[in-house]
């Protein structure tokens, strides 16, 4: 998938929220763990509410990588 969210888990690092807290307050589950694996479709509501509880931008949290750059970098 050319959407990677590597930037998310490092922003949440960086200001100490955990995967728990995102899962209760922002997201469910089964979004969580597609930002995690990188795998499938995350909704824009989803990351609209991200954004709001982390006060940033959509760039601050995800990146695009076209699949031919995904291949190689494996």
């Amino acid at each position: 998938m050319p959407m990677k969210y590597d930037k998310l888990f490092a922003l949440m690092k960086e200001r100490g929220v955990t995967t728990y807290t995102i899962r209760k307050d922002q997201v469910g589950v089964a979004t969580l763990l597609k930002l995690q694996k990188g795998e499938g479709h995350v909704d824009t509501r989803s990351l609209e509410s991200l954004c709001k509880y982390l006060e940033c931008q959509p760039g601050d949290i995800m990146e695009y990588v076209p699949d031919d750059l995904n291949i190689t970098a494996k």
